[in-house]
């Protein structure tokens, strides 16, 4: 055993042995091995690393300069480290080196946000404008794949993503530019290349590129129009989220920069004024000269508008857009807001009430007081509102048997009696009032909103149901269509008036189920409005994939019980699950427990195809009940829960589009009073009539569009003594100078966030190396000190010794010459002279220090600003480094 375990030893310390001879090698070799490096390298490396600047110049003006483009372990070369130190002198140094490369220290500098060494890199000869733009990347970005940046990521690129305004307003200045990708859809040559090349590196391309274009800096310093620019780019960047959905977060993400970005820019504004020429610009008019004043009598809004179409949720809802439309939709009752509840209930009544005087009025004068006033939008919305809810109390009455006649339920083809012909009436109103609203907003227009849908149906449900009940008459008065008076079981399947009183039924559902439509003017119910149409497009998700289980199951259940079908009447089972038809019924009227276990039961029939169908009908109600069911409340609870975390801007967006149907002249008068004609729509009538005789005549016709678009369809909010209300100024302000006052404002915003930032560890980092720069320079500094110093003596002591060895010379020749004896060799005795020669020496050693030290302190600049004499140590006392970094 003892001869085993030796061994087994043995055999452990071979391994060790040779574990240690044979190195271990890494397959990849990700790091370069130091060892391999030349030691001036590593020397040269590590003083750019620590900002020895002094130690950098003597290894490249050395006897045997290095290569100034030599990379440590991670493939940085010099200029990379020195400018991802933010190191401005020494990569002042490495640009005066000849054959230097900058590669990707350019991008480096970029991403630190130097704007010097930027500079610097920029004018260096080797950078032309065409490597800083994005179409010739591969020239500026030269390192490998495994660098820091993407090979298809450009100078211009990389200043606008991360947003240094500075730096991009620079190579804009020098000639960059970034060309905008073409469409997802383009089938052009240069496209169908890249994508079958690479198509990973074509959709980064993209994204990148979008990168770019949606950053703020970037919008704000090449944008004439930084808003409009914004609502494009974030609805196209929308777009390529959902044909896209590789890249869908992405895409989003940048879709909510661009909208956050037009609300900062909404954010700057200042005054009312300054919001009113934002939100009316128009899109069609870009120039300051075509563009009127802002304060005009007239307002169009053009560029809320603009919002509403992008969906651009977050402009709409800010305080300064919703403040305006505010003072506009209240404009004409002052102090409105200040009453309380129950003040502003009973003017409302009040205002009901005058409404029919009010309105003949108006038709008799329409620029009056009165006029003004219903003119308002907040008076049409009251006016249109009562008049709708007139409708559904007439609908409320014809669906009782309270105004009808007797045996009316035995008559075919009746006619109409005097409450249904107010309906009518209010119903021709409700359809002149929409086509007005498709020839003044366009089709397009009116297709994009959904309860345009909901009236659209409506309103064509009650057009059935009167062309039906026309055709009962006509019929029965016609007498080729059998008695008008008959008991309703005796009457023909196909009847016209029972089709129209089913029409006339659902029109009545939707009829009031438009009521929902108004509250999204409540702040309260609102958000329950838009949870229920959120909930709406779930359940229509939810019903397909329903169906396609209902229809698996009818089909299946139907194929097995067929074949039983009874050939004659039959008390003991029923037809559940004979035909396909009774199939579907039976199995959706199972889920509200409405079918017993034994309408499954088969008369005379198999057990094996019994237990078959109760096998099924238990699938089916597990797949339908447990899980389908629960699925679609789980979507509507989700649906539910995102609306009520952004319940106030869904809301107030919601209204805004509510608010803006009622802005636009026009459509005064609710229903039925719309359909009186009044002069005012004669006289309105006649001038079109003549500016499109003008227009065909006249070429173009460009005058009367442009004036028409100048003037605008709202009225503009005018100060009254409301607070709410808007004072208009005297001065005009154009689109253009408005904008660049929110995009300056926006810029030194931004600028005074970053300096308030925390400080992080790459300032830390950048702090730590500033210190190991200064200490090299202070320690080559008492260098150069120590040197001059000890130079200095040794010439100062010759000096004295060359006076004294002088003066003791003179002074022997003066008594040989004069030959007397008066002197004798006693007087200028060696100890006197020792004496004379300690004392001059003692003296001017005292005068030369304070020579040396105030010449010290006055020579390094460094020193003047931050240390005094009385501060500092003596010059030859050993902690004068360590009294030095303490006063740092």
């Amino acid at each position: 055993m003892t001869r085993t375990v030796n061994q087994f030893y043995g055999r452990r310390s071979s391994m060790r042995h040779s574990a240690k001879v044979r190195p271990i090698s890494m397959p990849l070799e990700p790091l370069k091995e130091t060892h391999r490096m030349d030691p001036q390298e590593r020397l040269f490396m590590e003083a750019v690393e620590r900002g020895d600047k002094h130690t950098v110049v003597r290894c490249l003006m050395g006897p045997n300069p290095i290569n100034v483009n030599c990379t440590n372990m991670l493939g940085r070369s010099a200029i990379q480290i020195a400018v991802d130190n933010e190191n401005t002198e020494l990569v002042e140094v490495l640009l005066k080196q000849e054959g230097v490369k900058i590669g990707n220290a350019l991008l480096y500098a970029i991403q630190e946000g130097v704007y010097r060494i930027v500079e610097m890199l920029v004018d260096h000869p080797s950078i032309t404008r065409e490597m800083l733009g994005s179409d010739s990347t591969k020239l500026i970005n030269t390192c490998d794949e495994s660098s820091d940046f993407s090979p298809d990521i450009s100078p211009v690129m990389l200043a606008a993503y991360c947003n240094q305004f500075e730096i991009l307003q620079l190579l804009l200045f020098r000639g960059a530019k970034i060309e905008r990708p073409h469409q997802l859809s383009c089938s052009c040559k240069h496209c169908q290349e890249q994508v079958h090349e690479d198509s990973l590196r074509h959709s980064l391309f993209r994204i990148n590129t979008y990168r770019a274009l949606a950053s703020p800096a970037w919008i704000s310093l090449t944008s004439s129009d930084p808003i409009l620019t914004s609502f494009k780019l974030s609805w196209e960047l929308d777009k390529l989220a959902l044909r896209e959905n590789e890249f869908k977060d992405m895409y989003l993400d940048l879709t909510k920069q661009c909208k956050q970005f037009s609300c900062d820019l909404l954010d700057q504004c200042r005054s009312s004024e300054e919001v009113i020429a934002v939100l009316n610009k128009d899109v069609d008019n870009d120039s300051d000269e075509e563009y009127g004043a802002i304060n005009c009598e007239k307002l169009t809004l053009s560029r809320l508008k603009l919002g509403l179409k992008y969906e651009q949720k977050q402009f709409i809802s800010h305080p300064h857009c919703q403040q305006l439309l505010t003072s506009i939709w209240y404009e004409g009752l002052p102090g409105w807001r200040k009453r309380n509840g129950f003040t502003k209930f009973l003017i409302c009544i009040g205002l009901i009430c005058l409404l029919p005087c009010m309105a003949v009025y108006y038709l008799i004068f329409p620029r009056s007081k009165i006029g003004q006033l219903l003119r308002s939008p907040f008076m049409k919305f009251l006016s249109h509102s009562a008049s709708f809810s007139v409708f559904l109390f007439l609908l409320t009455c014809a669906s009782t048997d309270i105004s009808s006649s007797p045996n009316r339920e035995m008559f075919r083809g009746p006619p109409p009696s005097e409450l249904e012909w107010l309906i009518v009436f209010w119903v021709t109103g409700f359809i002149w009032a929409e086509c007005k609203q498709i020839w003044e907003e366009g089709f397009k227009a009116y297709v994009r909103q959904w309860w345009n849908w909901l009236d659209f149906i409506m309103l064509s449900l009650y057009l059935a149901t009167f062309s039906l009940r026309i055709v009962g008459f006509v019929q029965i008065e016609s007498g080729k269509y059998g008695s008008r008076i008959m008991a309703r079981k005796d009457w023909p399947l196909m009847d016209p008036t029972l089709i129209s009183e089913g029409l006339f039924a659902m029109a009545n559902v939707f009829s009031f189920a438009r009521i929902i439509y108004l509250f999204q003017a409540n702040q309260h119910l609102g958000p329950l409005q838009i949870s229920l149409g959120c909930m709406l497009i779930d359940i229509a998700k939810f019903l397909f994939i329903f169906f396609l289980v209902l229809i698996s199951f009818a089909c299946g259940l139907n194929q097995l019980y067929w074949y039983y079908n009874p050939s004659r009447q039959s008390t003991t089972s029923t037809d559940a699950f004979y035909t396909l038809e009774s199939s579907f019924v039976t199995l959706f009227w199972s889920l509200f427990s409405l079918t017993q276990l034994k309408d499954i039961k088969i008369a005379d029939g198999q057990y094996f195809t019994e237990l078959m169908g109760e096998l099924l009908f238990m699938a089916y109600h597990i797949m339908a009940i447990i899980v389908l069911i629960n699925m679609l409340i789980a979507m509507m609870s989700n649906s539910f829960q995102v609306v009520e975390n952004h319940a106030d801007m869904e809301w107030k967006f919601s209204r805004t589009k509510l608010w803006m149907s009622y802005f636009d002249e026009g459509s005064t008068l609710p229903p039925p009073f719309n359909l009186i004609i009044s002069p005012k729509s004669v006289y309105y009538s006649l001038r079109g009539i003549k500016a499109s005789l003008w227009k065909s005549f006249a070429r173009g016709g460009y005058y009367t569009d442009r004036t028409k678009a100048y003037e605008g369809t709202i009225k503009r909010p005018t100060y009254n003594g409301d607070p709410y209300c808007i004072q208009p100024r005297p001065d005009e302000l154009r689109y253009q100078d408005v904008m660049r006052r929110l995009v300056t404002r926006y810029i030194h915003q931004t600028k005074k966030q970053l300096r308030q930032d925390g400080v992080n560890e790459d300032d830390l980092l950048e702090i730590k190396q500033d210190i190991s720069s200064l200490r090299y320079e202070l320690r080559e500094d008492r260098k150069h000190e120590a040197g001059w110093k000890d130079s200095k003596m040794e010439n100062l002591k010759k000096e004295i010794i060359h006076t004294i060895k002088g003066n003791h010379g003179s002074l022997s020749h003066s008594a040989s010459m004069e030959g007397s004896e008066t002197i004798r060799e006693g007087s200028l005795s060696q100890g006197d002279l020792e004496s004379l020669k300690r004392e001059i020496i003692s003296s001017l050693r005292m005068e030369i220090r304070d020579v040396a030290r105030e010449a010290y302190l006055s020579s390094p600049p460094m020193y003047n600003g931050g240390l005094s004499s009385d501060m500092l140590p003596n010059l030859n006392s050993e902690l004068y480094h360590t009294h030095l970094y303490t006063q740092l």
